[in-house]
């Protein structure tokens, strides 16, 4: 169970939604995770009401599913669901960044540079503050883009993908990029060099390598629970 905030009384529904889908985006359930709406209304210290809300607005939004009529669960992402929603971000991210590339302030380049930093520090050693850092670093890419309606919809799909994402850094906790050039430093130098099409080809370059690793790990998963499924039982 993830540790979630108190939450205050007013605009509950809102506040609640917000807080459950902070924590799918950061990756703080599990896929196939069953939630429980009177136990998360207790850890945020509210009534069952507006979690309820919450939960089946983000059931609306495929970040939550229903499978019996008060069974909530976080969703498994197939190799095929997966692969759709990179395709998407692949266009609507690259637009992004090439927004970014003409609208991004010093202030924002600078954060961007730190976050990249830290970013290399921990990626063979904290797998779980590297994938934080990673969608830390393309939210801010979406922000200063200035495009709020293109930041809400990719966001929308790093609530289906959170799970799946952490499970990615986990996966290839054993990778340093601190001796190589990794391809957040190609969107860098477009954005200080403020060329919009090269900072499109750089995240969607960033967006098909990562997106490559984990749809060919979801292949494997998919392919040893059909072996199992189909291996007669002694």
């Amino acid at each position: 169970m993830s540790s979630l905030k108190p939450v205050k009384k007013e605009n509950l529904s809102v506040k609640v939604y917000n807080e459950i889908r902070n924590a799918l985006i950061n990756g703080q359930y599990e896929p196939g995770e069953r939630l429980i709406i009177g136990e998360l209304a207790a850890e945020m210290g509210v009534s069952i009401t507006p979690v309820r809300e919450a939960i089946f607005r983000l059931i609306s939004e495929q970040g939550l599913e229903m499978q019996a009529a008060t069974a909530v669960y976080v969703p498994y992402v197939n190799s095929e669901k997966l692969r759709e929603i990179q395709q998407i971000r692949f266009h609507l991210e690259g637009m992004g960044a090439a927004e970014a590339a003409k609208n991004i302030t010093r202030k924002q380049l600078d954060n961007l540079i730190a976050l990249q930093k830290e970013f290399i520090s921990c990626t063979s050693t904290d797998p779980k503050r590297a994938s934080a850092l990673n969608r830390k670093f393309h939210f801010s890419i979406l922000e200063a883009s200035n495009k709020p309606i293109l930041r809400a919809t990719v966001e929308s799909f790093w609530v289906i993908t959170g799970p799946i994402l952490k499970v990615f850094h986990i996966k290839t906790a054993g990778l340093d990029y601190s001796t190589d050039e990794h391809r957040h430093e190609a969107v860098l130098a477009a954005l200080i060099a403020r060329d919009p099409e090269a900072a499109r080809t750089a995240i969607q370059a960033d967006l098909v390598w990562g997106g490559q690793i984990m749809i060919d790990w979801l292949v494997e998963k998919e392919k040893e629970q059909q072996f199992l499924s189909t291996t007669p039982r002694k």
